[in-house]
């Protein structure tokens, strides 16, 4: 490339660099072709302060506008923060309100036939491991074999006197014999 057309081109990339800087006025930035076909550029340093200036205030105003279009999107955030939070509580507690008391029962029950399985495991007499303990309600039913009607009957006081049990059905089988009828079966 030849030097002229490279200072050609240098000016034109300088134009471009230059002129969204200082506000693109012919005023302030002027290129002149000299008698030897050199170009020179001539910048009007005060309409280019001035220039900067009006950008820096403008900069300014956006910046102002941008703080505050980030300050009303930081509330609507909050805002939809707290609603969802709301939601969640309200959520939290309507399960709670319909599933708590049938976990709560479901707990009751667990504890109840394991509080029931402590004492016939406790009583040297019974003989725990051949008797089943089922809950449902407060409702315990004892099933299983056992050698005697004695280790039945001692297995059903055990359960009556445990915390929580509204009723026992003693479905226990006593060896030899046959099996009691499940309750409300009328045999």
């Amino acid at each position: 490339m030849k030097t002229k057309e490279l200072h050609k081109a240098l000016a034109f990339c300088l134009g471009l660099t230059i002129l969204p800087l200082v506000g693109c006025h012919r005023d302030v930035v002027d290129a002149d072709r000299e008698a030897d076909g050199d170009t020179t550029i001539h910048v009007d340093g005060e309409a280019v302060d001035s220039n900067f200036e009006q950008a820096e205030q403008q900069f300014d105003r956006a910046g102002e506008e941008i703080k505050e279009g980030a300050q009303d999107v930081g509330a609507a955030v909050k805002q939809g923060a707290e609603q969802v939070g709301d939601a969640v509580q309200e959520g939290a507690e309507r399960i709670e309100a319909e599933v708590g008391p049938v976990a709560r029962e479901v707990l009751s029950d667990a504890n109840i036939t394991a509080k029931v399985k402590a004492k016939l495991a406790a009583d040297p007499e019974v003989p725990a491991a051949y008797i089943d303990v089922d809950t449902v309600d407060g409702v315990v039913t004892l099933n299983g074999k056992v050698a005697s009607q004695e280790i039945s009957q001692e297995a059903e006081k055990l359960a009556r006197r445990t915390d929580g049990v509204k009723q026992v059905n003693n479905l226990i089988q006593v060896a030899g014999q046959e099996p009691p009828a499940p309750p409300g079966t009328g045999r």
